[in-house]
């Protein structure tokens, strides 16, 4: 995986078949691996289930090979969490939420969170 990321990271613009690394992957994916731990084996489970999806990265430069931009979406929604420990009620949560998401996508997409916001009034 780490190899895959590198070589999108080398080649951001350009379309590499995913061929070779999903040879590389069924290779791994045959080893008897019952001697390791449960989770082991049931994160390898997960792999084979997504197997034709896991390098879609290589062949479109639009997808991201991380989830950074997830994770870096939700920061601000767990700051508020840390600091103010809970919503006062569930009204209050979803608007919140609902505002957060509404400004985050304008803003990802270029647009004033502002505009987008009034928008909807």
């Amino acid at each position: 995986m780490r190899g895959a990321i590198h070589l999108r990271n080398e080649k951001p613009d350009e379309v590499i078949p995913k061929d070779s690394w999903l040879t590389r992957l069924d290779e791994l994916l045959k080893k008897n691996l019952d001697s390791l731990r449960k989770e082991f084996n049931e994160l390898k489970r997960g792999i084979i289930r997504c197997r034709d999806y896991i390098f879609n990265f290589l062949e479109n430069p639009a997808i991201p090979s991380d989830n950074n931009a997830s994770e870096r979406g939700i920061r601000k929604l767990k700051v508020k969490q840390k600091i103010s420990g809970c919503f006062r009620s569930g009204t209050g949560a979803d608007a919140f939420h609902a505002l957060h998401s509404i400004a985050d996508t304008a803003w990802k997409n270029g647009q004033s969170p502002l505009d987008a916001i009034l928008a909807l009034v």
